[in-house]
């Protein structure tokens, strides 16, 4: 199962940057993005649930030949949808607090949807199982079939409720090469540091979610208190973000992003004086969630910007590779993770299913639920200190518009 998910993991990287390419050349009198939306959402609920539904009468060697085939279509269905989603946000609009809005509510709904299934899906499944704890596969597919229902109808809504700019398929000719797109993407600083940022949120967090049980189990030595880890780590970003996005309309995404990461340095403070002092470590992550809502509500948004830079600065549009490298980096951000928190455990001696584990391997848990997120904070207040496209945006817009009216 490890090599598949390996193995599957590279594979779906490269179909994220063929997909954005995709959509970059796409002509459609619906647009670009939304095509795809329309083309994906039925292959993604159908292949969700072809997952689980693994015939019980295939032999070992079938079975793991239908596991590698239904994850790698369901995977690529996926991009494609989750590409399409993410070009959308640019598409609708071309009003930087507009798309500061979307940005936010988009992150603002893949927080809640992650919270609202960890809290629920061991509730769900052993309901599904008849109360027991050895969940059924049945229990597994009826799951698949509800999330898959709601995500249906979430793309479907999305599809109709919404209109690309309708002069967006004149702005520029489509005659650049996938090369070429590319190449103009590592040419933009802009667009790599928001590449950097992207890691850096995503493998923390990751890092975060696999060592949470272990955090449960071998420090706080209570494993009943990692729903309050999870709901102290996400809700109160998720609270935050409304409030965040006014902050960021006000004084800048860039300025707003920069003094909350700064910020997050009080929370991570008392995380790190307080390790075994529940109250105490849970204010601090209460803290740090919602210093950093402001840069992980604007990630898109930032995206955006870069993309809109790029066009200004090397005349080559590119909206589509750019969100899809973006989704690359989140992917590899988790495939990091994987393989941090393998090395990490390994090298501090963890020895699974022990009563308790050495200093060094508690060590290491710590580290791996506080301190790579700490690291990557640093290295976001560097990348936004840096940064300075937010000043130069108007510009670019008028100047784009001059163009596209001369077009």
């Amino acid at each position: 199962m490890g090599n598949i998910l390996l193995i599957s993991r590279i594979f779906d990287g490269v179909t994220d940057l063929m997909m954005g390419a995709v959509i970059d050349k796409t002509k459609s009198k619906k647009g670009k993005a939304r095509p795809w939306i329309l083309r994906a959402m039925i292959p993604f609920a159908l292949f969700t649930i072809l997952l689980f539904a693994l015939p019980v009468n295939f032999g070992a060697g079938a079975k793991i030949v239908w596991i590698f085939v239904m994850y790698n279509l369901y995977a690529i269905a996926y991009t494609a949808l989750g590409c399409a989603m993410n070009t959308l946000n640019i598409r609708l609009t071309r009003n930087e607090k507009e798309i500061n809005s979307l940005s936010t509510f988009m992150m603002f709904g893949m927080i809640l949807g992650n919270v609202v299934i960890n809290a629920s899906a061991v509730g769900i499944l052993t309901a599904l199982s008849g109360g027991s704890s050895n969940y059924t596969q049945s229990a597994f597919i009826i799951m698949a079939i509800i999330l898959s229902v709601v995500s249906l109808l979430g793309s479907i809504l999305t599809y109709v409720t919404t209109k690309e700019i309708p002069d967006e398929e004149k702005r520029v000719e489509q005659k650049e090469s996938t090369l070429k797109s590319v190449s103009a993407l590592l040419k933009n600083k802009y667009w790599m540091m928001q590449l950097l940022n992207t890691v850096c949120i995503y493998l923390g967090l990751y890092c975060r979610l696999a060592a949470m049980i272990y955090y449960g189990l071998y420090v706080l030595k209570n494993p009943g208190l990692i729903p309050v880890l999870v709901i102290a780590d996400n809700v109160p970003s998720l609270i935050a973000m409304p409030f965040a996005l006014g902050i960021s309309n006000k004084i800048g995404k860039r300025k707003a992003s920069l003094i909350g990461l700064c910020c997050t340095m009080i929370g991570f403070a008392l995380m790190f004086l307080n390790i075994y002092n529940l109250p105490i470590f849970i204010l601090g992550l209460v803290i740090k969630g919602i210093c950093f809502a402001p840069v992980q509500g604007a990630g898109n948004a930032f995206v955006a910007d870069s993309a809109l830079y790029g066009e200004w600065k090397f005349g080559v549009k590119s909206e589509g590779m750019a969100y899809s490298a973006i989704s690359f980096a989140n992917k590899v951000s988790s495939g990091l993770s994987g393989v941090l928190v393998g090395w990490i455990l390994g090298l501090t001696g963890y020895v699974a299913n022990a009563a308790t584990q050495t200093p060094a391997a508690t060590n290491g848990i710590i580290f791996l639920y506080i301190g790579v997120t700490f690291i990557c904070t640093v290295v976001q207040i560097i990348i936004f200190a840096l940064y300075n496209l937010d000043g130069k945006m108007p510009e670019i817009r008028n100047a784009l518009a001059v163009k596209n009216t001369e077009k």
